[in-house]
């Protein structure tokens, strides 16, 4: 699997609540930690004893495919946390009372604990960085895919200042335990309002994996379903037309949905002569750290294309075609300087060159292609600063690489990736 970091602040204050989706709900696809701009979902990160009580650690995800199959399409994100902290949904809603669902789906080997928050802010508290929090415990045994659902848990509840993340006050009609669910709370403290959750898992410092999230109630529900990055691809060239056996400088340029690097990735450069009926690998080449260039030296009008495969961590993505069109080299002139008309001598038509005429006038030549293994026309390639690898010996036309690394059977997929890193929203808002 492959990774991404999360980035969270450090505060949690109630902020402007984002509006539910209406009309029995919707589906959004989240690329990689690139949640909506709404506050409607997002990841949270939160302790496990207290919800500002987080342990300092570096969250990584990791997004790959399943485990087993996932609740919403073909990935989930994964996470291995030190323990004493918590990472999974977060939702602002606009109604609390209104909100029947705010769940997540996780899935781990060994099993995990975690912990659920809702938060809402009375109207004695208005104005103030005081908020009532409940807490819940979660339990999640180990097997297939659970779904946990924050809104039905009885909590305990305790007013926080979140500006502090310091406890206050309990309910004393709650009596001892101060626990409820939501409902009961509700009716005790001025009805309905704003509110905020956050559903995580992975405080025993087990592995899990969560995938959709979902948020809403009578009037729709909105599911996000945790997928790969998406990836575009383009190909430039110095030039589109060259004598046979000439150099072009192709790059290629990877960048995933918000334009940063897909780290790790490789593209490949694939190749389609006149008259070949597909194409063909002329290299592999890391395109990670900086946009990849090669050097290609067709001998016969070729149709050039970048290639970045489907992984774990991304989404595939092929570049438009470059054609680049070859036209015959010239002859080489004589040595012989050209002689021009005397003063007094009216210019002649030209007779054709021979050895000792004119070097200006250029006949072409003819039989310039050069043939590749297999009796087809070839293009040959080469990357900046390497040496040469051997020609391809499928028989088509192919090509020498200078300096890249051979073709795997399959590009990307690789589970040391790790994809570019992207802040996610924090309880903070």
């Amino acid at each position: 699997m492959v990774t991404a970091a999360v980035a969270v602040a450090a505060g949690w204050s109630p902020a402007a609540p984002a509006r539910a989706a209406a009309g029995g709900g919707s589906t959004v696809v989240v690329h990689g930690t690139d949640f909506p701009g709404s506050k409607a979902a997002n990841l949270s990160f939160v302790g496990c004893q207290s919800l500002m009580g987080r342990t300092p650690e570096t969250v990584q995800s990791y997004v790959g495919f399943g485990p087993a199959n996932p609740p919403a399409g073909e990935r989930s994100q994964g996470f291995d946390l030190a323990g004493g902290n918590a990472v999974g949904s977060l939702h602002y809603v606009e109604s609390l009372a209104a909100t029947t669902v705010a769940s997540v789906s996780v899935i781990a080997p060994q099993g995990t604990t975690g912990v659920a928050y809702v938060g809402f802010q009375e109207a004695a508290q208005k104005g103030s960085t005081l908020m009532w929090f409940g807490r819940a415990p979660l339990t999640v045994g180990a097997g297939g895919w659970q779904n946990v659902n924050a809104t039905a848990l009885s909590y305990t509840w305790s007013v926080i200042d979140t500006r502090t993340g310091a406890s206050l006050a309990y309910d004393p009609a709650l009596g001892a335990t101060g626990l409820s669910t939501i409902g009961p709370f509700l009716a005790g403290h001025g009805g309905d309002g704003p509110a905020v959750f956050a559903v995580g898992f992975g405080c025993d410092g087990a592995e899990f994996n969560i995938d959709r999230f979902r948020i809403g109630g009578p009037a729709g529900v909105t599911t996000y379903d945790l997928e790969g990055l998406t990836t575009s691809l383009d190909i430039s060239g110095s030039a589109t037309s060259v004598e046979a056996g000439k150099p072009v400088t192709l790059t290629a340029r990877l960048r995933d949905q918000a334009g940063e690097r897909v780290p790790g990735a490789m593209v490949v450069l694939e190749s389609r002569p006149a008259g070949a009926a597909q194409f063909h690998t002329e290299a592999v080449l890391p395109a990670s750290a900086e946009d990849p260039s090669v050097r290609v030296k067709p001998e016969k009008d070729t149709v050039y294309r970048f290639r970045f495969a489907d992984r774990p961590l991304a989404e595939g993505s092929v570049s438009a075609a470059y054609a680049v069109t070859v036209t015959e080299p010239g002859q080489e002139p004589s040595p012989e300087p050209t002689k021009g008309p005397k003063p007094s001598e009216e210019p002649k038509p030209s007779q054709g060159p021979s050895p000792s005429q004119d070097p200006s006038q250029v006949v072409p030549s003819k039989g310039s292609e050069t043939a590749s293994p297999g009796g087809s026309t070839g293009t040959s390639t080469e990357q900046d600063g390497a040496g040469a690898s051997p020609e391809p010996k499928d028989g088509t036309a192919g090509t020498t690489t200078e300096g890249a690394s051979p073709a795997p059977e399959q590009a990307g997929g690789s589970s040391s990736d790790q994809p570019a890193p992207t802040p996610s929203a924090s309880p903070a808002g």
